[in-house]
């Protein structure tokens, strides 16, 4: 009895795909995100009007694309998760996003 050995990568018969419209959606959202804060930057440099971010159609953008990544991230939680989270991972994530977090607020 020997063992074979092949380079074709093993398909879990219970895992399921990614969905293609949420990874479409959170692209869009990091997309408006970068552009929110580019035009924050340009405010905040001196290129565009004080306050311009502040208020009207900017305030109302950023609150849009906040809340569209939140609901996206906690969709995304139970489907990676469902019913049962994986806490060991899930600290390991939270730590790395928390230090990235301090990092660029220092």
């Amino acid at each position: 009895m020997s063992l074979q050995t092949t380079s074709e990568p093993v398909q879990d018969a219970t895992k399921q795909g990614r969905i293609a419209a949420f990874d479409i959606l959170r692209g869009v959202a990091l997309i408006a995100m970068a552009s929110y804060h580019f035009t924050w930057d340009l405010e905040n440099f001196g290129y565009t009007a004080p306050a311009l971010t502040a208020f009207g159609w900017w305030k109302f953008y950023a609150r849009c694309i906040a809340s569209t990544f939140l609901f996206l991230v906690g969709v995304s939680l139970f489907l990676a998760h469902g019913r049962q989270i994986r806490w060991p991972g899930f600290w390991k994530r939270f730590a790395m996003v928390a230090v990235a977090a301090i990092a660029i607020s220092a």
